[in-house]
């Protein structure tokens, strides 16, 4: 009777653990390389084969490709297929909460249920950084089961796996893993660790044999060792990566998102050093394990996911060995409410801000494109890089795109970066590649200009685009909240856009206040903006300029309030 209360109390706190831990990884669906995976599942349920070469681009049509993510885009497709994003989202986060029973089993036994309350937000912090939709959810998965056992098998004296059947079942879970995502590289390296480190407990026939079957697990993909070639790749163009790549970028103190990667490097660093200082004994497994894991994660925020996990893992062990576990659980309550208000200050109100996702994005664009496409389509289209596979996705093959996040196009990193630097790289630029169209993210840049009037000259801010995309050269064709598209000249175009641009209507409302510009003039191209903007998801600029041209000319100001240009005046 009298434990009751107590008992209550500790299961207060370990569902407010699984509260946070679920909480840390229910990132929304955002991946911008979501839509090429399906491009690349349709392609297979359609075929009935894997994608040999490129299908999606104009600029790598036929070029080889290794879909070496082939089985997880099936599995999306399936998911997408019955359920749409929510269904994507809700089948990432039970894949990675699947992890966290994993948590449990790793830990050590005299505290694992005692501290389970602050291991799984802990957990759930190392997961963050992997916690949108993406193929490495798989690779969670797979690296936390296998650092389950590795470590179980360390604590019991033993090595894992044992006998034949073991060893199969071992292939099998690499040949799984290795059609699911790359990150079996990890996988290898971790059971490398555990065989250098133990070495002396176990001797190097049983872990050879481990290491053997994992590899030849590997091999069971449609490349065979051909795989390994696209780990290469991807290692030899890793520093070009990291300066083009927020993924492949080194971690931040200026960054919130990696905050908790920073305080598991600390926390293990010194938990294995006090260890060391009081026993003179440090698990070799740890130590290699964190090293090698440290230095990836130090190099590419990618990797963070991979040694968060191990240091979690390896940080209770050490404390274990170094607290009874009521001291734990006393100071440890207080490590609970730190994280508690790390998520609440920081992880959840950023989840909450997320309202589009990179298809929502580009969604207006490409319903306009695909309206467009008998005037437009078969033209050589320009798109950021993390539109790409939207792109793809929503045009083929009406419109093939520039480029999308595939490792194919990692060679046009570099020229496009130095083509956005300054309006004369992107005019050799666009002219070299050809573009007949160009699709830009809206940045909001704006520069001064000076613009005439009847009373002399205005300064005003007007958008930066238009530098880079002269009017005489590039004719704007459609607009809305997040892009801009324009048509080369040369060819047959949709209605354009000249008075009506992205913000740019303080020139247009100074033009026509001026009489520069016809009230007529101006109303038709707003009616062939609302028609071309069907597909936006905002068309809320526009609604404030037809607003203010209700009003028109008592809308503008005193000075410059004359009477406007004769109906169909434009500016030229």
């Amino acid at each position: 009777m009298d434990n009751k209360p107590g008992q209550a109390y500790r299961r207060l706190w370990l569902y407010a653990g699984i509260a946070m831990a679920l909480g840390a990884v229910a990132m929304p669906v955002l991946n911008p390389d979501l839509f090429w995976h399906l491009s690349a599942a349709r392609y297979m349920v359609h075929n009935l084969r894997l994608p040999s070469a490129d299908f999606l681009s104009w600029t790598e049509y036929g070029a080889p490709w290794k879909d070496f993510e082939w089985l997880t885009q099936l599995l999306w497709y399936a998911v997408y297929s019955a359920a749409g994003i929510k269904g994507l989202f809700v089948f990432k986060t039970a894949l990675l909460a699947t992890s966290f029973p994993l948590l449990y089993l790793a830990l050590p036994r005299n505290i694992g249920k005692e501290v389970a309350f602050i291991a799984l937000p802990l957990w759930g912090l190392a997961l963050m950084a992997n916690s949108d939709l993406r193929p490495e959810n798989f690779s969670v998965l797979f690296f936390a089961a296998l650092l389950w056992k590795l470590e179980t098998a360390r604590r019991n004296g033993g090595t894992w796996p044992r006998g034949p059947a073991g060893l199969a079942g071992l292939a099998l879970l690499f040949a799984l893993w290795a059609n699911l995502h790359a990150g079996f590289a990890f996988g290898l390296l971790l059971l490398a660790s555990y065989a250098a480190g133990g070495l002396r407990r176990t001797g190097p026939k049983a872990p050879l044999l481990a290491l053997g079957a994992a590899f030849a697990g590997t091999l069971l993909n449609p490349w065979g060792i051909g795989l390994y070639s696209v780990l290469y790749k991807h290692a030899v163009q890793s520093a070009a990566l990291s300066r083009y790549l927020s993924e492949w970028e080194p971690p931040s103190l200026l960054i919130p998102w990696h905050w908790p990667f920073t305080a598991l490097l600390a926390g293990a660093a010194a938990l294995l050093l006090l260890r060391y200082r009081r026993s003179r004994r440090v698990p070799p497994e740890h130590l290699l394990t964190l090293a090698w894991l440290a230095f990836e994660a130090l190099s590419h925020t990618r990797h963070i996911v991979f040694f968060s996990m191990a240091a979690v893992v390896f940080s209770f062990d050490a404390a274990a060995s170094l607290w009874e576990p009521a001291r734990l659980i006393r100071t440890w309550r207080w490590l609970a409410v730190l994280a508690a208000v790390y998520l609440s200050a920081v992880v959840w109100p950023r989840y909450l801000s997320f309202r589009t996702s990179i298809g929502g994005e580009a969604a207006g664009a490409a319903a306009y494109l695909e309206a467009n496409k008998a005037l437009l389509g078969g033209r050589r289209l320009y798109n950021p890089w993390t539109w790409g596979g939207y792109l793809g996705w929503a045009l083929a093959p009406d419109y093939q795109v520039f480029t999308d996040g595939r490792y194919i196009f990692h060679k046009y990193l570099v020229p496009e970066s130095e083509a956005m630097k300054d309006q004369y790289a992107w005019e050799k630029f666009s002219d070299q590649e050809n573009f007949g169209l160009a699709l830009f993210r809206r940045d909001y840049q704006m520069l001064p200009y000076g613009q005439r009037t009847g009373g002399g000259m205005a300064k005003i801010m007007r958008p930066s685009y238009l530098l880079f995309m002269p009017v005489g050269k590039w004719a704007l064709v459609y607009w809305d909240a997040f892009s801009v598209l324009f048509a080369r000249r040369g060819g047959p175009l949709p209605p354009e856009f000249r008075i009506l641009r992205p913000d740019d209507f303080g020139s247009a409302e100074l033009k026509l206040c001026d009489g520069a510009v016809g009230k007529e003039a101006a109303e038709g191209e707003l009616k062939d903006y609302y028609k071309a903007a069907a597909g936006a998801p905002s068309t809320r600029e526009a609604d404030y300029f037809r607003d203010w041209l209700k009003g028109f000319p008592g809308s503008c100001p005193p000075r410059v309030n004359r009477p406007a240009a004769p109906d169909g005046q434009a500016s030229r």
